[in-house]
């Protein structure tokens, strides 16, 4: 009787002209957070994060309950808000509506994470609060909350949103930037994730290991200039070869069989480009026009079988290096998911500006064309050089928006993804990722303002001015930059590396706190490792054994600097001790 009373008020309410409501008024609320008897894990979070931060913010704390009584911010699909006529069908499992009705608040989106989405979405966009980093946030204080008429509908531009930088790990942080991919370390509660059965990538060295088969079966691995090779980083698997296929479609259900919730398994290439060029698999090649042909052909057999046990499951393969032009006859199956990534690209100018990504773009146009399911695997970092300025944040801007345009569905961002991470501009580039695989029509250039405001506070001028001198120098003189490229980069003149250390004094001049000046000084880390790397590189080859030891002292003074900073790498595969020993090692000959 009493949800019939409430629906009733409902149905008034929502007839009635929309006005304020006042959630807070000195401290205190007469709101309770509703949800339904069946709220899912993540709507159930939600309330709790609803409810600790209007706490945070004005000091009020709204009790949550399972009953309708009085003002309510109604969390969830529930009877209650039945009259505000929700399309919860189109919304999906991520899309979330927040509307006032009467004086009421609604927030409510799909069960698996569309309400949570809804509450960060409010918290952040209504209330002011920004989550910079896992452990950099900005919650306001107002004693009283006064809200306007709100009818907001959103869902997101990408139905997988992931990336490899180590902060972005963090569940809180995942979840409050509407990240949904195999990464980060989100749980039930958070709204789990798309998960991958068995291994993430460069998944033939997993599903055909060398031991045994090496030894056994020769066969099974590609032949190259007549011989054999295997591994992850050698060589790949013999496409045509009838027993490869079963060796690996037997893996691939045992995965599934193993992972009985993962929605996606990976079925990739090798990380070289080592191809079989045995007769049968260079004819294929030959008629496809491209080797991605090959590798399509023995794909699509794997998902015929896969969908035969799991009809809901995609199988993931790459259009990487050798594969990344498709191929000129065969098609994917409906349960083909490809992956194509930009590593050839030129990451400091947008694609469709440069003629280095040309082919990329072509490629990209293609494969869209013969699959609805195409993923990006996009790269943020100067991978020998996890620290080095790289100017790439325009490109980011315009390029994951083009994604979009250009029929992808996914998007995966890969940058420092060591433990305790500390890349060049890492929190800054994945707080603008998140964004725009959320919103592609965000602004971009208001999300990197608010977080350099937010996170630098008056330092984030001048580091602002650092960022954009460094965009402008790739821009006009058309300086082009990879992700494997030396720390003796053409952009970063001596011109532009004095301004960059004017720029950064006046950031540490300006430094609101001693916690935003070490962030001010990791941030400094770029100008003073390309610095000590062009020394020791110059030393390394023909200084004098004075020149040899002043270097040799300035890498281990970074070095202790990046560890103080929670750093492990400062390139990729190796530790800060085994970077330093190899770098190090002409310095210490006489």
């Amino acid at each position: 009787m009493r949800i019939l009373t409430l629906i009733a008020i409902l149905t008034l309410a929502a007839n009635a002209l929309a006005k304020d409501i006042t959630l807070v008024e000195g401290g205190k609320s007469a709101y309770t957070i509703v949800l339904s008897k069946d709220a899912s894990p993540s709507e159930k979070h939600a309330a709790q994060e609803l409810q600790t931060l209007i706490m945070q913010i004005s000091g009020a704390e709204l009790p949550i309950s399972r009953t309708p009584s009085g003002k309510a911010i109604f969390l969830g699909e529930q009877d209650a808000i039945r009259s505000a006529k929700i399309d919860f069908k189109a919304l999906g499992d991520e899309g979330f509506t927040i509307k006032t009705v009467g004086p009421h608040l609604i927030i409510a989106g799909g069960r698996l994470r569309g309400t949570m989405y809804g509450a960060y979405a409010f918290l952040e966009d209504v209330l002011g609060c920004r989550w910079y980093s896992s452990k950099v946030s900005r919650i306001p204080k107002k004693p009283s909350i006064t809200l306007g008429p709100l009818d907001i509908t959103r869902k997101p531009d990408f139905e997988y949103r992931d990336m490899w930088y180590w902060d972005s790990f963090d569940a809180d942080w995942a979840a409050r930037q509407k990240l949904n991919g195999n990464s980060p370390r989100l749980d039930e509660e958070r709204g789990g994730k798309i998960t991958y059965a068995g291994y993430f990538s460069h998944s033939f060295c997993l599903l055909v290991p060398n031991d045994p088969y090496l030894k056994e079966h020769p066969e099974y691995f590609s032949l190259v200039d007549g011989e054999r090779m295997a591994g992850k980083y050698e060589g790949q698997l013999c496409l045509t070869n009838p027993d490869v296929l079963k060796v690996v479609t037997d893996g691939v259900l045992r995965w599934l069989d193993e992972n009985p919730g993962a929605r996606l398994v990976s079925v990739t290439q090798n990380d070289n480009s080592n191809y079989c060029q045995c007769e049968k698999c260079k004819t294929v090649d030959a008629e496809e026009g491209s080797p991605s042909g090959m590798l399509l052909r023995f794909i699509n057999s794997v998902a015929d079988e896969v969908a035969k046990k799991h009809p809901d499951v995609l199988v993931d393969t790459f259009a990487y290096q050798y594969t990344e032009k498709p191929p000129r006859i065969t098609k994917p199956r409906p349960n083909v998911l490809i992956r194509l990534s930009s590593i050839k690209c030129c990451q400091q100018h947008r694609y469709e500006h440069c003629p280095r990504d040309m082919a990329f773009l072509a490629n990209l146009r293609a494969w869209s064309k013969i699959t609805n399911h195409l993923y990006i695997w996009h790269y943020s970092t100067v991978f020998p050089h996890y620290l080095m300025p790289f100017p790439d944040l325009h490109e980011l801007k315009a390029d994951i928006p083009m994604y979009k345009r250009n029929g992808v569905k996914g998007v995966f961002v890969e940058g420092d993804y060591a433990p305790g991470g500390g890349g060049w501009m890492d929190e800054l580039k994945a707080y603008l990722c998140a964004k725009l695989m959320w919103d592609t029509h965000a602004n971009a250039g208001e999300i990197q303002a608010d977080f350099l405001n937010g996170y630098f506070g008056q330092a984030g001028k001048p580091i602002g001015d650092w960022l954009d001198l460094l965009e402008r120098k790739v821009l006009v003189e058309r300086i082009h930059g990879r992700i494997f490229q030396k720390a003796d980069a053409p952009y970063l003149t001596p011109d532009v590396m004095a301004e960059g250390e004017r720029l950064f004094d006046e950031a540490e001049r300006v430094a609101d706190n001693p916690e935003i000046l070490e962030r001010v000084r990791h941030a400094r880390l770029g100008i003073e490792y390309v610095k000590v790397m062009r020394e020791v590189g110059s030393a390394g080859k023909s200084g004098t054994p004075q020149e040899k030891a002043t270097a040799l002292r300035q890498l281990e003074a970074l070095v202790q600097e990046c560890k103080a900073d929670g750093m492990t790498a400062i390139r990729e595969w190796q530790t800060i001790d085994q970077t330093v020993e190899k770098i190090s090692a002409p310095l210490r000959n006489p």
